[in-house]
């Protein structure tokens, strides 16, 4: 089957998350591909998963997720993605899902100087003042609930995206720079 680069690259995302929702996939596909000349459209997006589903016997479309055979729903992995997005405008540089937990997803934003993130799950560690992080790199911590824990204290370079009712993060970080 021959694959149109914008194909090609949604199954780079595919293989590196596994699932994703159809959402977020537009936005990465258009954020890499958009241009004056090209317009990445909803009717081209879902021509190109029909293509894939069709082509393809371990690509599959359900509901609102996107995903290949192994990879399967993993709601604070979708969480992550959905934060990256959000810090990243929709234009993350890069990004990773082979990390060590807690992370989830590791992610650098372009511009004048590389930043590198992280969003890790906050039920996987008991204590974020003892968590060891890269110097350079900055730590964005979710929960299933979405909110806060009460008398959350955060180090420095250390978030928490407390999730709203349409699905966005609210940031909240350390008092120290």
């Amino acid at each position: 089957m021959l694959l149109s680069l914008q194909q090609k690259y949604i199954l780079e995302v595919l293989r590196k998350l596994g699932c994703i929702r159809q959402d977020q996939l537009y936005v990465l596909v258009r954020s890499k591909f958009q241009s004056p000349n090209f317009e990445v459209s909803d009717a081209r997006m879902e021509s190109m998963l029909r293509q894939l589903r069709s082509g393809l016997g371990d690509f599959h479309v359900d509901g609102d997720f996107v995903y290949l055979t192994q990879g399967q729903p993993n709601t604070s992995r979708l969480e992550a993605v959905s934060v990256m997005l959000e810090l990243s405008k929709g234009t993350p540089q890069d990004f990773t899902t082979k990390v060590e937990a807690p992370r989830l997803i590791r992610f650098t934003l372009g511009g004048d100087k590389l930043k590198l993130f992280s969003v890790a799950l906050l039920v996987h560690i008991s204590d974020p003042q003892q968590f060891q992080r890269e110097w350079w790199e900055r730590i964005v911590w979710i929960n299933d609930s979405g909110a806060p824990p009460k008398e959350l204290v955060l180090p420095p370079k250390h978030f928490f995206a407390a999730r709203k009712p349409d699905g966005s993060h609210c940031f909240y970080g350390s008092n120290e720079p």
